[in-house]
């Protein structure tokens, strides 16, 4: 397997953590939709069993995800900063992150699990894009199988704010950013599988950091 490639905290990250703390000056923006809790049940897993799943389903969507990195201690901090709220970052004791590949094996981004050592507590997927987002097939690819796997199969059924598909909620959290012109944008869906769904765009000099956070502890 090849070496994995990691966006350090201090780097990709650190913009997105740099960009969450702009809130306050007003230079974001967050869509809610809120659902009803009527949903189906959620899904059991774990760090191995998710990874897995994950690889194999990308994989019939020519998207190579490699085998996990364990990363604890002083590599948390390093490559799993996720989270501007300092309690919940200071509490994550256990990371894994892969690396994707797109069908032309160049490098797309990583999907990271963080939490307890016996279990996560969060699937975060993070994508670089570039400026002209020509990525948006793979990151509609890699976050519907992020949901399919971690929430459940049933957003054609639930439709959660109005979309009918998680390609039409993309969609719109891309227009609704490059539109606003803001520095970071977010999208939250509430209520499906009564899981909180949040999508973060944050435009860098290199593109379109995108960053999409799962929830999956009970």
């Amino acid at each position: 397997m090849n070496k994995k490639t990691l966006i350090p905290a201090g780097v990709g990250i650190g913009v997105i953590i740099v960009a969450i703390a702009l809130i306050a000056s007003g230079n974001n923006e967050t869509q809610t939709i809120q659902e009803p809790e009527n949903q189906p049940s959620t899904l059991s897993f774990s760090y191995i069993d998710t990874n897995k799943d994950l690889q194999s389903t990308l994989d019939l969507q020519q998207i190579r995800m490699s085998s996990p990195l364990k990363l604890n201690g002083f590599s948390i901090e390093q490559y799993c900063t996720f989270f501007s709220d300092e309690a919940l970052q200071k509490s994550i004791e256990y990371c894994t992150s892969t690396e994707l590949l797109d069908s032309q094996g160049q490098y797309l981004g990583n999907i990271h699990m963080v939490g307890a050592p016996s279990e996560p507590w969060y699937v975060i997927g993070v994508i670089q894009t570039n400026p002209t987002v020509s990525q948006l097939d793979e990151i509609k690819a890699v976050y519907r199988t992020m949901i399919e796997s971690t929430v459940c199969e049933c957003w054609e059924d639930e439709s959660p704010g109005g979309f009918e598909s998680v390609s039409d909620w993309i969609d719109a959290a891309n227009s609704h950013h490059l539109e606003a012109e803001r520095i970071t944008s977010k999208s939250e869906i509430s209520g499906i599988a009564q899981k909180n769904l949040l999508l973060e765009i944050t435009t860098n000099t290199e593109g379109y950091l995108w960053k999409f956070i799962i929830p999956v502890h009970n």
